[in-house]
C-alpha cells in the first residue's frame, strides 16, 4: 500500500513536471514568433513613429527597446531579403533533433517552387526601413546579406544585414570599437548600435563618429561609381546621391580626410553628370591650377559634342586653368574688367566664340576609393565625351588675347595696387582702356556733370583750367603731364575732349591757363594723324597773320577753316578738335616769338617754304590788310628772308598772272615799294581776283609744306621719358641695393644658388639683401619683388613702378 501511493505520488511529480515543460515550449515558441530578425518596410505615406533622437558623441546609452505588445499595425512587415515573405502566426516549427530518421525522411507534400529573390538590395530615397526595432529613414542604402564588395574578394563594407546582433544599450558613440577600415559585417554591437542610432537621428549630428559617416560614405561611393552608369534611366538618382555627398561635406569639411574623398569622388562622377555645364557660369579662374577641373572639362566636352562656340567666360576659365599658362596680376587684381575686355576682343575675333571638333581621346578621371571594397584606385571614364582639354591649338589662339588684355590693364591694374580704395576714383576710371565699365565714384560723376555744363550750344566751351584742376584729386594743386593724359581719358569715357590735350602735342593746363571743352565724335581718335598734324600748324600759323590787326574776322577764320581742315583728309572727331583748338587759340594768340622759337633750326631752304605758306594763308580770305602785310614781313625777317619778296610771293601765290595787276592794298603805300599800276576795276576795290586752279594748287601745295613742317609748329610734342639709367637709386635704395635690382629684373626667375652668386659677387648678404629690396617694394607698391624660395620669382608688374 504504502509502494502504491508512492508510485501514485511520483505520477503526479511527472504530469506536473511535463505540464510545466509544455508551458515553457509554448511559450518561448510564441516569443520566438513575435521577434523573429526580421527586415520592416514601412511605405512612407503611412504614419510611422518619430525617429529616436539623435545622441551625442559619447552620451549614456539609452534604455533597451520595449517590448510590451502593441496595437497590429496596418504597415507591410517582409522578412530579410533573402527569406520568404512572413506568414501570419508563428513561424513554422524545426524539426525536433530527437525526430526519428524515419519521420525525417519522408516524403514531404507536393508545394510550389519558391521564386528566386535578391540576398540584398538598395533602398532608394522614398523608403524607409526598420533594423534592430530603429526606424531608418530615408533610404540611400544597402541592406541584405551576401552581397559582394567592388573588388569581388569580399562582403560590402557598407551592407547592412539585419540578422546580425545590435547593442542599443551601450552603443559606442565615440567608434573606440571601430576599426580604421569599418565594415558593417566586422564592426561590434555596440559600435552597429551607434551607428544606426547616427543614421535613425537623419545623418547630420556634427559631433558623431567619422567613421559612421564613412560607413554611410561607402554606400554612396557604391551606388554612384558601379551601378548608376549601368542605369538607363538614373538621372534624378545621380542628382540625389550627389546632393547627399555635397550635404555631408557641408556637416563634416572640418575633417580633412572625410573632405578629401568627399571631393574626390564629386570630381569624378561629375564626368558622368547629364547635366549640361555650359549654360551655367564658368568655372572661376584661380591663381595657378595644375589641371583643368571636372566641371570645365565636362562642359568643354559638352560643347564640342553639340558642336556649339565656346563662350567666352568658358575660354578664359580654359585658359586660366591650362597648366602651361600662367595669368599675371592684372587679371587677378581686378578680374571683372579683366572679364569684360577679354570678352569684347574674344567676340571681335571669334564672334559668338570658337567651335571646337571633338577629339579621339575619351573624358577619365582617376579616384582613388575610400571604400577598402574597391581594393584602392580606379579610373572613372565617359565614353560618350571626348577629352577636348588636351587640345593645344585653342590655347594658342586665346593667348594673344589675354597677352593684350593684360597689357593694356596693366597701369590700372597697378595703381589699384597702390591704392586698394582708388576704385572708381576719377584717377582710376580714367585708366581704365577703352569698353571696360565701372561704377564711378560721386567725385567722378560730379566731374563728369560739370564739364557737360560748361559747353555751349554750339559743342564747345571755353573755361578756366582753375576750375578743371580744382575737380582732380593732386596733392599740389597744378596737373603734371601723366595728370593731363588721365584727365583726357577720364573725359573721353563720357564723350568730351579737351584743348590743349598733351596727348595731341598741346600744353599741360596750368591754373592761369584757358581750356576748350568739347564734345567728342563717334569713333573718338586719341593720336594726331598726319593730316591732323598739319591742320594744326596752318592754324597757328593763320592764327598768326590774321591775328595781326588785334582781330580775326569772321571772314579770315571762315577762310582759315576751308584751307586748314575741309581741304584735308580729317575724321569728323578731328574736325571737331581743330575748331577747339581755334577757339583757344583765339583767347591767347601766338606770338612771332613762338614762331622764331620754333624755327631757328630750321635749314634756309625750308625757311623760305614757309615763307610761301604764310602768304598763302594771309591771301586765304581774297583780303590783305596792312596789319598782315606788317605782319608778313617781320615774319619774313625772323626766317631770315627778304622782307620786300612779300608782294611778289603774295602775287604768285594767289593771282592768275605773274604781276600783281589786280591788287589793291589799303592804306598808304612805303617808300622803296614799288606797285604795279592798278587796273581798271573801280577804285576802292579790296579784294583779289584770285584764280580757281591757281589757288588750288596753291593749297595743295600748302598742305604738302604744313605737314612737313608740321612738327615745328606743335605746342609740345609728346615724347616718352627716357629710360633710366642702369645705376640709378631706386626707391631709396642704396647703390649696392640698387645695382642687384637693375641685374634682377633682367630676367624673370632666378634658382637660390644664382641669387645667392650674384649677392655675393655685389657684396651682400642673400637674405638680407631679399628683405631689403621687398622691403622697398612694398613702400611703394604694397606688393614684394621677389616671391618664393628657389626659384626667387621677380615681379615684373611692379617694376615699373618702382623705377617711376
Amino acid at each position: 500500500m504504502a509502494a502504491l501511493v508512492i508510485l501514485l505520488i511520483a505520477a503526479a511529480i511527472v504530469i506536473l513536471l511535463v505540464r510545466k515543460a509544455w508551458r515553457a515550449s509554448d511559450a518561448g515558441a510564441s516569443q520566438r514568433s513575435a521577434e523573429p530578425p526580421q527586415l520592416r518596410q514601412a511605405p512612407p505615406q503611412l504614419r510611422q513613429a518619430p525617429p529616436p533622437a539623435v545622441l551625442p558623441h559619447r552620451q549614456p546609452a539609452p534604455p533597451g527597446p520595449v517590448r510590451k505588445q502593441r496595437r497590429p499595425s496596418t504597415a507591410q512587415v517582409l522578412q530579410p531579403p533573402a527569406l520568404a515573405p512572413a506568414r501570419q502566426g508563428a513561424p513554422p516549427r524545426q524539426p525536433d533533433r530527437r525526430t526519428s530518421s524515419r519521420a525525417a525522411n519522408a516524403p514531404s507534400a507536393p508545394s510550389r517552387p519558391a521564386r528566386a529573390r535578391p540576398a540584398h538590395r538598395w533602398l532608394p530615397q522614398d523608403q524607409d526601413v526598420v533594423v534592430a526595432g530603429t526606424t531608418l529613414r530615408g533610404g540611400l542604402l544597402y541592406v541584405g546579406t551576401g552581397m559582394p564588395d567592388a573588388a569581388g574578394v569580399g562582403t560590402e563594407p557598407a551592407l547592412i544585414d539585419p540578422g546580425l546582433p545590435v547593442d542599443l544599450r551601450n552603443p559606442d558613440w565615440a567608434g573606440e570599437s571601430m576599426d580604421y577600415w569599418p565594415s558593417y559585417a566586422d564592426i561590434s554591437p555596440r559600435a552597429r548600435g551607434a551607428y544606426l542610432g547616427w543614421l535613425a537621428g537623419g545623418r547630420a549630428n556634427s559631433n558623431a563618429y567619422i567613421g559612421y559617416v564613412f560607413l554611410y560614405f561607402y554606400g554612396l561611393e557604391r551606388r554612384l561609381l558601379t551601378e548608376i552608369p549601368n542605369l538607363a534611366d538614373a538621372d534624378a538618382e545621380f542628382a540625389t546621391l550627389v546632393g547627399e555627398v555635397r550635404r555631408l561635406l557641408g556637416i563634416y569639411r572640418g575633417n580633412r580626410s572625410f573632405r578629401s574623398y568627399a571631393e574626390g569622388l564629386l570630381d569624378a562622377v561629375a564626368l558622368l553628370d547629364p547635366t549640361v555645364r555650359y549654360d551655367r557660369a564658368a568655372p572661376l579662374v584661380p591663381e595657378w591650377s595644375y589641371e583643368l577641373p571636372a566641371d570645365l572639362k565636362v562642359g568643354l566636352a559638352q560643347l564640342a559634342v553639340d558642336g556649339r562656340p565656346v563662350p567666352a567666360d568658358w575660354a578664359l576659365s580654359w585658359y586660366g586653368h591650362h597648366p602651361d599658362t600662367n595669368l599675371r596680376t592684372p587679371a587677378m587684381r581686378c578680374p571683372n574688367e579683366f572679364l569684360e575686355l577679354f570678352t569684347r576682343r574674344y567676340r571681335a575675333k571669334f564672334g559668338e566664340g570658337m567651335v571646337i571638333k571633338p577629339n579621339k581621346p575619351r573624358l577619365s578621371a582617376g579616384y582613388y576609393a575610400a571604400s577598402r571594397g574597391f581594393n584602392g584606385h580606379i579610373t572613372v571614364e565617359n565614353t560618350k565625351l571626348p577629352d577636348v582639354g588636351k587640345l593645344t591649338g585653342p590655347i594658342t589662339k586665346l593667348r594673344d588675347i589675354v597677352e593684350g588684355v593684360t597689357s593694356d590693364l596693366d597701369a590700372y591694374s597697378r595703381y589699384l595696387g597702390r591704392n586698394p580704395d582708388g576704385a572708381g576714383s576719377p584717377a582710376a576710371i580714367a585708366l581704365l582702356p577703352e569698353g571696360v565699365t565701372h561704377k564711378p565714384s560721386p567725385e567722378t560723376e560730379a566731374l563728369w556733370s560739370w564739364a557737360a555744363q560748361s559747353i555751349g550750344s554750339d559743342g564747345r566751351g571755353v573755361t578756366s583750367a582753375q576750375e578743371l584742376v580744382s575737380r582732380w584729386p593732386t596733392k599740389t594743386g597744378k596737373l603734371a603731364k601723366a595728370d593731363a593724359v588721365a584727365l583726357a581719358q577720364l573725359l573721353e569715357h563720357r564723350g568730351l575732349g579737351i584743348e590743349p590735350d598733351v596727348r595731341f602735342g598741346g600744353n599741360t593746363p596750368t591754373p592761369t591757363s584757358s581750356v576748350v571743352l568739347f564734345r567728342r565724335a563717334d569713333p573718338p581718335v586719341s593720336a594726331p594723324s598726319t593730316e591732323y598734324a598739319a591742320a594744326l600748324a596752318i592754324i597757328n600759323l593763320g592764327m598768326l597773320v590774321a591775328a595781326a590787326d588785334g582781330t580775326v574776322s569772321e571772314p579770315e577764320r571762315r577762310a582759315l577753316r576751308e584751307l586748314a581742315i575741309d581741304d584735308l583728309d580729317l575724321s569728323e572727331d578731328e574736325r571737331l578738335r581743330l575748331d577747339a583748338h581755334a577757339a583757344l587759340v583765339l583767347t591767347k594768340p601766338p606770338t612771332p616769338a613762338v614762331l622764331r622759337r620754333r624755327l631757328e633750326s630750321l635749314p634756309t631752304s625750308r625757311k623760305a617754304t614757309v615763307g610761301r605758306l604764310l602768304t598763302t594763308i594771309a591771301a586765304a580770305d581774297g583780303q590783305v590788310t596792312p596789319d598782315e602785310i606788317r605782319t608778313l614781313e617781320r615774319l619774313f625777317t625772323t626766317l631770315g628772308l627778304d622782307p620786300g619778296e612779300v608782294y611778289g610771293t603774295l602775287h604768285a601765290a594767289a593771282t592768275s598772272t605773274d604781276e600783281l595787276t589786280s591788287t589793291r592794298i589799303p592804306g598808304a603805300q612805303r617808300s622803296g615799294r614799288t606797285i604795279p599800276a592798278p587796273s581798271a576795276a573801280p577804285a576802292g576795290t579790296s579784294t583779289l581776283a584770285l584764280d580757281p586752279e591757281r589757288l588750288a594748287r596753291t593749297r595743295a601745295e600748302s598742305v604738302r609744306v604744313a605737314a612737313e613742317l608740321a612738327e615745328i609748329f606743335a605746342d609740345d610734342q609728346p615724347t616718352p621719358p627716357p629710360p633710366p639709367p642702369a645705376d640709378a637709386v631706386v626707391g631709396g635704395l642704396d647703390p649696392s641695393h640698387t645695382v642687384l635690382f637693375h641685374r634682377l629684373v633682367k630676367q624673370d626667375t632666378w634658382s637660390r644658388a644664382e641669387f645667392d652668386a650674384l649677392a655675393a659677387e655685389i657684396g651682400l648678404m642673400p637674405d638680407g639683401a631679399l628683405e631689403v629690396l621687398n622691403d622697398a617694394a612694398y613702400d611703394r607698391t604694397d606688393e614684394p619683388l621677389c616671391e618664393g624660395s628657389d626659384p626667387i620669382e621677380i615681379n615684373q608688374d611692379i617694376v615699373k613702378d618702382m623705377l617711376g
